[in-house]
């Protein structure tokens, strides 16, 4: 990264500290009593497992979580803790990294600013103190972008593996956060092919791949696809007869006990998808074929698929509905008014058909030749949709908490966005006005 100004970096530790007195001391009553789902016995159940016990490991829970509720001995106000030390330390780390990476000197106290006053929106924010996967995935990810940064500024071999580990812990906090890295791993591939990246490149993108195959194997140890396959079953298959018809044709048995749970999640009905006796061929079915049977359905209508999760766009990233999971103690740091300047949830199909049509445009002019942020910019932003299609598609029960990394990825794409755009006219004009 460029050198930072010693007057600068004054101001930004002030900011910074600033940042984190108001995220601890606004919210202390939160962290005394976080949030609790059905979500977090399970995960608390998986952490008492000993680290050589396989099942902690490869369990019905990516074990990442369940390891920092072993760290804190299951004390449910250390792990929020945690989770806001972490997030400070991850978003503080993402601020500089931007920062670092424009030209203009008085954008960059603005860019550190705005980047922090971002991570306390309620959709970032509240997370903290709940205990579920939420807070700890969008602080991978946080850090997984300034490392992304970093490294771009100047290849080394500890930047390297520092992003491969941080992608590994990405990975293994929630599932769908490797096919996250499967899409990166596709992107680098085609920009080593088209020689805009050097061919050492293929490193990250061949770890990234493993990172996913690992994570692969982890969740079909503990079969973690089973319980959101059951869920997209019973919601959206058994209510489609055109669904259940090609279901059949894979061989799924379509039996009235089954057709019974039409409209049920996994749990619903007393457990009913994985307790009745009457539905033992079914599970059998659903072992051996159903998450073939499932992807051959999806890619059966492509258009349909992708127009599904296209309608779906606005209504994923504005989780209306996100205040269930929070924290009774928790008080929002920012005005609602001021949230939605700073974290898109309307007109979001537009404003990500605008980044898209951006991103085209950046790699029509290769960018990322001028400063090395666009790279990073085109990386979050071509791989929002396929992340959305991914979570849409990969579980029926609560779609909106799963794409908040989604909508993490539209804002982050977003602000990048505005400050490249400003820092490069304000470097046209002075370079106008010197010449």
């Amino acid at each position: 990264m460029r050198d930072i100004n010693t007057k600068w970096l004054f101001l930004f530790i002030v900011l910074f500290l600033i940042y984190a007195y108001v995220r601890v001391s606004f919210n202390l009553s939160a962290i005394e009593k976080p949030r609790q789902t059905a979500d977090t016995t399970s995960y608390l159940r998986v952490s008492k497992r000993p680290l050589l016990d396989v099942e902690f490991w490869g369990s019905g829970r990516p074990f990442v979580f369940p390891l920092l509720l072993k760290i804190t001995k299951q004390d449910l106000t250390t792990t929020a803790e945690f989770q806001l030390g972490f997030s400070i330390l991850a978003w503080g780390l993402l601020a500089l990294a931007i920062n670092a990476s424009l030209r203009t000197p008085w954008l960059k106290p603005i860019a550190f600013g705005l980047i922090l006053i971002l991570s306390l929106v309620r959709h970032l924010a509240s997370w903290d103190f709940a205990i579920l996967t939420e807070s700890l995935s969008v602080s991978w990810l946080v850090l997984f972008v300034a490392t992304g940064i970093w490294l771009l500024h100047g290849w080394r071999t500890d930047k390297v593996i520092t992003l491969i580990v941080i992608g590994t812990f990405l990975a293994f906090t929630r599932d769908t956060n490797a096919y996250l890295l499967l899409m990166l791993a596709g992107l680098i591939l085609f920009a080593v092919i088209l020689l805009w990246l050097k061919p050492r490149a293929l490193l990250i993108a061949a770890s990234f791949v493993l990172i996913f195959v690992l994570n692969n194997a982890s969740a079909d140890l503990g079969q973690r696809w089973i319980f959101p396959l059951n869920n997209l079953i019973g919601r959206r298959i058994l209510p489609n007869p055109s669904a259940v018809a090609f279901f059949e044709s894979c061989g799924m048995p379509v039996t009235p006990d089954l057709m019974k749970l039409e409209g049920e999640y996994a749990n619903g009905e007393d457990r009913a998808f994985y307790t009745d006796p009457a539905l033992d061929s079914f599970r059998t079915w659903l072992v051996a074929d159903g998450k073939n049977c499932y992807m051959r359905w999806l890619l059966s209508d492509p258009l349909h698929s992708i127009g599904e999760s296209l309608s779906e766009f606005e209504g994923l990233i504005a989780f209306n509905k996100m205040d269930l999971f929070f924290s009774r103690r928790y008080e929002p740091l920012l005005p609602w008014r001021l949230e939605r300047l700073l974290y898109p949830t309307h007109f979001t199909l537009w404003l990500f058909a605008a980044l898209t049509v951006t991103a085209l445009i950046v790699i029509w002019k290769k960018a990322w030749h001028l400063n090395p942020l666009w790279a990073v910019y085109l990386m979050l932003c071509l791989s929002i949709f396929p992340h959305l299609f991914i979570t849409w598609h990969g579980d029926a029960m609560a779609p909106e908490r799963h794409a908040l990394s989604v909508g993490l990825q539209l804002a982050l794409s977003f602000w990048i966005l505005v400050f490249l755009i400003a820092d490069q006219i304000f470097l046209h004009l002075s370079s106008n006005r010197s010449s």
